[in-house]
């Protein structure tokens, strides 16, 4: 059975679509198909990451309480 697919249209910075574009090159993949291994490796790997983060959002959200944002 076939994956089903949806069409995306967003704005990206011009730096990280150059570095996709230069991946996607390197990998002998679409610009497209780059991107969806690249949204597909961090959805793995986003709790691993950083998993107070990710705690500290999930409570901020149960509570109804908004959190700042840390951006460092």
């Amino acid at each position: 059975m076939a994956v089903k697919k949806d069409n995306v249209t967003f704005r990206i910075d011009h730096g990280l679509k150059e570095i996709l574009k230069t991946t996607a090159k390197e990998e002998r993949r679409s610009f497209s198909n780059q991107i969806n291994v690249a949204l597909e490796e961090w959805a793995k790997i986003k709790d691993e990451m950083h998993p107070q983060f990710i705690r500290d959002i999930k409570e901020s959200l149960a509570s109804g309480k908004p959190e700042p944002v840390w951006k460092g």
